[in-house]
């Protein structure tokens, strides 16, 4: 199905909701319209019980190259009443972190904010040409998106540093060495390869998807081993008198598989 301002493509396979970045002729280069595009088709998708885990992917040749900089010199000269679009950092970064599980599948470049969209996101696979670039300084910006966390916590400082300080271009195998992806898959198999692995994380239960979710976010970053055990414990207490629960035990006495979406 195809949105009416086509800056993006919809789909559902199974229980995963597919996104499409659509504007390939422009190597998917990100607007503010497309930003809002996705942004409401995740939250769409968190109200459909029929969804259970998305994928983000893009057109063409590429995942995105960035930022759309067209208007960038205009604003810079006084020439144009309003900024650029500019991403909604907290806003994005908030919304992925209380949504179902979204999965980045990199079909190309993935450059700036091409890339630095899919830090804060669950998992990320890419296509064995991908090419990952942190291009900020080179046309004198700076990262956003929250990916100067993200990416020293995926990658390391060393590497972090790097990346950002150089911004050379990174193939997709070092980047799943280094961390910084889950996942290299053939090019004409990464969309399939994607919504498989999304299909698996949606067959578990939703409210604990969500609650394992949350425990990750709130505790990778916890130096306080107590603060880590009492959330685990007060989220494990209640997960055993949820249906889902009753739903696996059941299922293991009876020696099937558990359906928790019926």
């Amino acid at each position: 199905m195809e949105r009416a301002e086509q800056e993006i493509l919809i789909e559902t396979r199974g229980r995963v909701g597919v996104i499409t970045l659509n504007r390939a002729d422009k190597l998917n280069a990100l607007t503010g319209a497309t930003q809002s595009a996705i942004h409401e088709q995740v939250r769409a998708w968190n109200a459909d019980d029929a969804i259970g885990a998305m994928v983000i992917t893009g057109s063409g040749r590429a995942f995105s190259a960035g930022a759309d900089v067209g208007g960038f010199e205009d604003f810079v000269r006084g020439e144009a009443r309003q900024r650029p679009a500019t991403p909604t950092d907290v806003a994005w970064v908030d919304l992925v972190r209380e949504s179902k599980p979204i999965l980045c599948a990199l079909n190309g470049l993935a450059v700036g904010l091409g890339i630095t969209l899919c830090l804060p996101c669950d998992v990320r696979l890419a296509a064995e040409d991908a090419r990952i670039s942190f291009r900020f300084l080179r046309i004198g910006l700076t990262p956003e998106y929250g990916s100067t966390h993200y990416l020293v916590n995926l990658v390391g400082l060393g590497r972090a540093l790097e990346y950002m300080l150089t911004g050379k271009f990174i193939t997709a195998q070092e980047a799943k060495d280094a961390g910084l992806v889950n996942h290299v898959c053939p090019a004409e198999s990464l969309l399939d390869d994607a919504v498989a692995l999304a299909q698996e994380i949606a067959d578990n239960p939703d409210w604990h998807l969500l609650k394992v979710k949350r425990l990750i976010h709130e505790n990778y970053m916890e130096k306080d081993l107590s603060w880590v055990l009492r959330r685990e414990s007060e989220t494990l207490r209640a997960a055993r008198y949820t249906d889902a629960h009753k739903e696996a035990l059941t299922a293991f006495r009876e020696r099937r598989q558990p359906k928790f979406h019926q």
